[in-house]
C-alpha cells in the first residue's frame, strides 16, 4: 500500500480486515473530530496508529470500543456489523483494551486488578472475593490462578499483593497489560502503552507485542516512533480526523506529509 494523497477520497484496501471502522465521523462540542474515516486491521499482525495532537486517535478507539458512538459509519469485527457496542460485551466478543496511561483501581491489590480483566467469566465479584464472602466459587480461585499465571510471564508476580500506589510506573503498565490479556483476547487494543517508560522498559515491551502475534491481532496507538516501527506491520495516520497516510513501515517512514507533519511530534492524545 502506498501513502495516500490526501486529497483523494479514501477506499479501504483491506478485502477483509478482521476489525474495521467504515467511513466514521463524529462531532464532539461542536468540533469535527473524525471526517469519513476508515481504517482496517489485518488478523494476526500489529497495526498502527499514528498523527499528531488532536489527530482523533483516541477518538478511533472509544468508538470501536463503545466508548463513544459515531455519528455515522460502522464499526465491524470478523465481518459483522457491531451495533449499540457495550464496553462491557467487550471481553466477550474477543477484544480487550488497555488505557492511556494505566487505569488501575487504586483500593486492589495487582493481582485483583489483573483478575478484573477476566472477571466476566465468574459469578461473584473481585471485591467480594478479597473480602472473603461466603459466595465466592471455585471458578473465582481458578481466575486467581490465571491472574498469577500471567503476572509471572510478565515478571511481576512478586507485585500481585501490592497496590498500585506502591509499584513503579513501568510495573504498573505491566499490571494494566496483564489485565487486558487474562481473557485471553483474540484482539488487543494498546492505547499508548510506551508512554512513561524508560528506552529498555520500551525495547521489552516491543518484544512482547511481537511475541503476541500472529495468535492475537493488535492495533497500537502509539507516539514513539521507534517503537512504532519496529513492532507494526501496518501503520495508519491520522490527521485532524483524516486518512492521511497508510502502508507498511517503510512506506509510512519515507511519505513525505508524514514526514513533516507527524513523526516530529511526540506530545500527548487529546
Amino acid at each position: 500500500m502506498k501513502g495516500l494523497d490526501t486529497h483523494v477520497k479514501y477506499v479501504l484496501p483491506l478485502t477483509h480486515p478482521l476489525l474495521a471502522v467504515e467511513n466514521i465521523s463524529i462531532t464532539l462540542s461542536g468540533l469535527k473530530i473524525l471526517d469519513d474515516v476508515s481504517i482496517g486491521v489485518p488478523e494476526g499482525a500489529v497495526t498502527g496508529l499514528i498523527g499528531p495532537n488532536g489527530a482523533g486517535k483516541t477518538t478511533v478507539f472509544n468508538i470501536m470500543s463503545g466508548f463513544l458512538t459515531a455519528d455515522e459509519g460502522n464499526v465491524r469485527f470478523d465481518g459483522k456489523k457491531l451495533k449499540h457496542i457495550k464496553t462491557h460485551h467487550l471481553t466477550k466478543l474477543g477484544i480487550s483494551r488497555t488505557l492511556q496511561g494505566v487505569g488501575l483501581f487504586a483500593s486492589l491489590t495487582a493481582l485483583e486488578n489483573v483478575m478484573l480483566g477476566g472477571s466476566s467469566r465468574v459469578k461473584s465479584g473481585i471485591v467480594a472475593d478479597s473480602f472473603g464472602a461466603p459466595w465466592a466459587d471455585s471458578a473465582q480461585n481458578k481466575l486467581r490462578g490465571e491472574a498469577l499465571e500471567v503476572m509471572t510471564e510478565f515478571g511481576i508476580a512478586d507485585a500481585a499483593d501490592r497496590y498500585p500506589g506502591e509499584l513503579p510506573y513501568p510495573v504498573q503498565k505491566r499490571v494494566a497489560i496483564a489485565r487486558s490479556l487474562i481473557s485471553d483476547p483474540k484482539v488487543l487494543l494498546l492505547d499508548e502503552p510506551a508512554g512513561g517508560i524508560s528506552a529498555a522498559d520500551m525495547a521489552e515491551l516491543g518484544r512482547m507485542i511481537r511475541s503476541w502475534t500472529p495468535e492475537r491481532t493488535v492495533l497500537l496507538v502509539e507516539h514513539h516512533m521507534e517503537l512504532v516501527m519496529e513492532v507494526c506491520d501496518l501503520i495508519w495516520v491520522l490527521d485532524a480526523g483524516k486518512v492521511i497516510a497508510s502502508g507498511t513501515p517503510e512506506e509510512v517512514r519515507t511519505n513525505p506529509a508524514v514526514l513533516a507533519a507527524y513523526l516530529g511530534d511526540d506530545g500527548g492524545e487529546h
